[in-house]
């Protein structure tokens, strides 16, 4: 398997472990009758937990739009240095902005500076995609 779905696959590795971790968050806050019930009243997770809800949400946009670039330019047979380095920062990129965001860290414009990365790293297999094209 190439460089570029395996970034696709621990991309959605990472993916489960944040909805995991929202997930323990909301039953330590709400209860186990919460947990296992219908959830009709909204998480009031706080702190750490609703921090991990929001990374997985991004995490889940950017993954879907990696996975828009990634999957064609497999079928497409386009592996090159330029999409194997984006699938790279791609995957680094956005396991850092997870760690960030979950830990609260905020120094410098860190966290957003991560999301950057991601986008540097799938811009860069959705260039690559068009110069094959």
């Amino acid at each position: 398997m190439t460089v570029e779905l395996w970034s696709l696959v621990w991309g959605g590795a990472l993916l489960f472990i944040l909805i995991a971790l929202s997930a323990n968050a909301n039953v330590s806050a709400m209860g186990m009758p919460w947990g296992i019930g219908n959830r009709d009243q909204p998480a009031t997770t706080t702190g750490w937990g609703a921090r991990a809800r929001r990374a997985y949400l991004n995490h889940l946009e950017n993954l879907l739009i990696y996975a828009c670039f990634a999957v064609p330019a497999h079928l497409a047979g386009i592996s090159t240095e330029l999409t194997v380095l984006g699938a790279q920062i791609f995957l680094i990129a956005r396991i850092a902005y997870a760690v960030i965001y979950v830990a609260g860290w905020t120094v410098l414009g860190i966290r957003t500076i991560a999301w950057l990365g991601g986008v540097v790293g799938y811009a860069m297999v959705f260039i690559a995609l068009l110069m094959n094209a």
